[in-house]
């Protein structure tokens, strides 16, 4: 069974809960393709079978969120379930917090919260955070987009932004609030699209567990990389490309990944160069 599930998380799971239910119900291999925080909601994209080979080029993709930001407070982990550090009065507009926005975006560099996956010397961030140690966590350079504002009613304001992969949403707030003065922690976060994915195609967790047939809601991966161009290869041509050799294909000229099918079958991800397509990862032959 391979394929892809587009999943609606509910807050309160975690990724690999996500992951080991999708296992468990369709009894097949699994693994997603970014984690979200317990907190947060919406999209997560889980490969199954043979599909998790391209789960690189899907967790590559820039990712869009709106969150809700409280000011005047900073928090540990940097939302809402963490411990209260410092309390601050909060006398800015929401013009302020606008201006302040434009300070976060394009390539700025943020340092991940203590409380996260990361790994310093082998261990996660957030082990060493619990037993109390201060996670040397190094700054990292990840591109914002876009960041505007939805809705604001101080101390409340939702921001819609669009990320580059790897950039924490909790950083980015919690740099606001420093900025502003204020201090600032994440109340809630919904991750709405991953590239041109939305979550609106996404089912809710609960509703795949509850399905008879959950097998309706996986999707063909071929149609997930749909941002890569498609070449169709003759038959001959794929089977040189499975022998891992470079081919020629007349007719086309591009750059950059492509998707490869043969009888219109994905069959995996190519490297093109001008009219030469190099294999990069396809799926095993049956």
């Amino acid at each position: 069974m391979d394929g892809a599930l587009l999943i609606d998380k509910r807050e309160g799971y975690t990724s690999t809960e996500i992951v080991n239910i999708v296992k468990e119900k369709l009894k097949v291999k699994a693994g997603h393709t970014g984690t979200l925080d317990p907190i947060a909601t919406g999209l997560l994209i889980v490969l199954l079978g043979r599909a998790t080979r391209f789960a690189r080029f899907l967790s590559e993709l820039d990712k869009s969120y709106s969150v809700t930001a409280v000011l005047g407070e900073i928090r540990d982990t940097y939302d809402r379930t963490g411990e209260i550090v410092s309390v601050h009065e909060v006398s800015v507009t929401c013009d302020d917090v606008a201006v302040a926005l434009e300070k976060f975006t394009g390539e700025i560099e943020q340092k991940p919260p203590p409380f996260s996956a990361k790994k310093v010397k082998g261990t996660r961030a957030y082990d060493l955070a619990r037993k109390g140690v201060k996670p040397d966590l190094k700054p990292v350079k990840v591109t914002v987009y876009e960041a505007k504002i939805i809705n604001c009613k101080i101390p409340e304001i939702v921001i819609f932004y669009r990320v580059s992969s790897g950039t924490y949403i909790r950083s980015l707030i919690h740099d606001l609030g420093l900025y502003l003065g204020t201090g600032a922690y994440v109340s809630s976060l919904r991750r709405e699209a991953i590239g041109n994915i939305t979550v609106d195609k996404a089912v809710d967790i609960q509703t795949f567990i509850d399905s008879k047939y959950p097998e309706r809601y996986i999707t063909d991966v071929g149609e997930l990389l749909n941002f890569m161009e498609a070449v169709n290869l003759p038959e001959g041509r794929a089977k040189e490309i499975y022998r891992g050799k470079a081919v020629i294909v007349k007719g086309i000229s591009l750059e950059g990944n492509v998707r490869l099918y043969t009888d219109r079958k994905f069959i995996g991800v190519g490297e093109a160069y001008g009219n030469i397509i190099k294999p990069l990862r396809l799926l095993p032959q049956d």
